[in-house]
């Protein structure tokens, strides 16, 4: 496609209400996800060159048209492979149902597995082509989670072993005289570790703050984090469980083997947990597991019967995956009086709490939207322009 052709798709009409703005999205939608197919046509022609032409070097090529580095290129071609494994995927991106950054959501998951395992997840190709250009987000990387979870001979539990060798740290002291440090874990000690230092960054928001931290809301985060991991090393801030959260249903975790409808979620877009890893977690208390029913009713919340804060926002993560009006992680979330705390004297407790991203969050204590909890959970919102819209009860509900 040329660039005049390319603009036409992209510019439809003129931007004169929200329908055309959507619309336009939607264009834009279609045309990235086009692009995306055709740089993989192009990346496949540049590899027959490099076949006949050793000095030409495919991901260097792409890093140079970019302008980008060679990660970016690195990415590219474990796309194209994920388009490769799954025939039906690449038509998907190609006629612009879906993007590229699925794709990599794809290859994420399924990174590590034998042909073998990698045939029995192609035989699914077409639940996730659907589910790439149909669902949310977090609808979408269930499905893969469910079907390679359960491709894997072994429930992953090799893969876990070769990144257990892959665990790296690196440390050196930059041009501004600033110790800096980089590491690479596997998902089981990176979730242990990371729950640890979150621990000890809720010790220090609820603490005295440093007089120093900076304002910034995201800086202000990331200098927390970093005197949380000091306080880790220190042996500080690490009592009790390290604050991580699986949610897994009742047959999974009893029977230690997948089905269909298996639900392992630790949060984050985590793949590849195996199950055994769970079940360790659960029998020794490192974590807690929040243990659902087959009708998605809480069975068993951990071991904290007591609403504290670190209880409630677990309580909540058996009830929401997300944030409660989008697609958000609820990692990315802040607990919402919906009777506001301060204003209204909401009490503390889980029938009064929302997980709410920050730009929900933002617009409803500075946009001026009001929310009405019912008792099923169904959340009605109602804007200052008086549009009200309710979403149901969520799907996982709590006992």
């Amino acid at each position: 496609m040329d660039l005049d052709g390319l603009r036409r798709l992209v510019c439809a009409g003129s931007l004169a209400d929200l329908h055309a703005c959507r619309a336009e999205l939607d264009h834009l939608r279609v045309a990235r996800g086009i692009l995306d197919a055709h740089e993989l046509v192009v990346l496949a022609r540049l590899d027959a060159i490099a076949d006949e032409q050793p000095s030409v070097f495919p991901e260097d090529e792409l890093a140079k048209a970019a302008k980008t580095n060679l990660n970016r290129s690195t990415k590219v071609r474990q796309r194209k492979k994920a388009c490769d494994d799954i025939p039906q995927l690449a038509d998907a991106l190609a006629n612009g149902g879906t993007t590229g950054d699925r794709v990599d959501t794809f290859a994420k998951a399924t990174h590590g597995l034998t042909p073998d395992e990698m045939d029995k997840v192609a035989e699914h190709g077409d639940v996730i082509a659907a589910a790439a250009v149909n669902a949310t987000e977090r609808q979408y990387r269930e499905t893969i989670e469910r079907i390679v979870g359960r491709a894997r001979h072994d429930d992953g539990l090799d893969q876990l072993a070769r990144q257990r060798r892959a665990t790296r740290l690196r440390w050196w002291t930059g041009s501004d005289g600033m110790w800096n440090l980089a590491g690479t874990f596997d998902p089981v000690r990176g979730a242990e570790l990371e729950g640890r230092i979150r621990n000890a960054i809720e010790t220090l928001v609820h603490g005295a703050a440093p007089d120093d931290a900076p304002d910034d809301p995201l800086e202000r985060q990331q200098h927390l984090a970093a005197l949380a991991l000091l306080a880790v090393t220190e042996g500080r801030g690490t009592s009790g469980l390290p604050d991580v959260t699986v949610l897994v249903d009742e047959q999974t975790l009893v029977d230690g083997c997948r089905h269909e409808h298996s639900l392992v979620d630790a949060g984050l877009g985590r793949f590849g947990l195996p199950i055994e890893t769970v079940r360790r977690w659960a029998c020794l208390g490192t974590i807690t597991p929040v243990v659902v029913g087959a009708d998605g009713v809480r069975l068993f919340l951990g071991r904290e019967t007591r609403l504290a804060n670190r209880a409630q926002r677990r309580a909540l993560r058996a009830l929401y995956r997300t944030c409660a009006l989008c697609d958000v992680p609820f990692e990315h979330t802040q607990a919402h009086h919906v009777s506001w705390y301060e204003l209204h004297h909401g009490t503390t407790d889980i029938d009064n709490l929302l997980p709410l991203c920050s730009r929900h969050h933002h617009l409803v204590h500075e946009g001026g939207w009001q929310l009405t909890l019912a008792p099923d959970r169904t959340l009605t919102v109602t804007r200052p322009d008086g549009h009200t819209f309710a979403t149901g009860p969520p799907r996982v509900r709590a006992a």
